[in-house]
């Protein structure tokens, strides 16, 4: 999806930078794990057909850990930051609790420009 179709929607423009920020934090993975790469859907018309895309994203759903045990947490790094740091990578399906899912709406809420500003917030949780 291209986000300069989002311009056109008055009530889509404040997920813009939550766009932005999620296309980062999931960049790569797909060389790894391609089903879990970014995906959006060509057009919305309704923020909550767009909140709902985003929250729904494969990579939310995934485990993935490294050869040290340690865990990605999309809310405090970018996927090819964690990479960089292993040499295997595990991918498992695990779900979310309800407390995970609250704390990726609420992330996914922050970084959206709600005052139509122009400036990304990239708060990091």
């Amino acid at each position: 999806m291209n986000t300069d179709n989002l311009y056109q929607i008055v009530e889509l423009r404040p997920f813009i930078p939550a766009i932005i920020e999620l296309q980062n934090r999931i960049a790569g993975i797909e060389k790894y794990c391609e089903p879990l790469g970014f995906e959006l859907s060509e057009s919305y018309e309704t923020e909550e057909q767009l909140f709902h895309d985003l929250f729904r994203q494969k990579a939310f759903a995934f485990q993935v850990s490294n050869e040290r045990e340690e865990c990605w947490d999309i809310l405090t790094e970018t996927f090819s930051q964690f990479a960089a740091r292993s040499v295997d990578l595990t991918f498992a399906a695990k779900g979310n609790s309800p407390e995970r899912l609250q704390a990726i709406s609420r992330w996914l809420i922050l970084l959206c420009d709600w005052n139509q500003t122009g400036i990304v917030n990239t708060t990091k949780h």
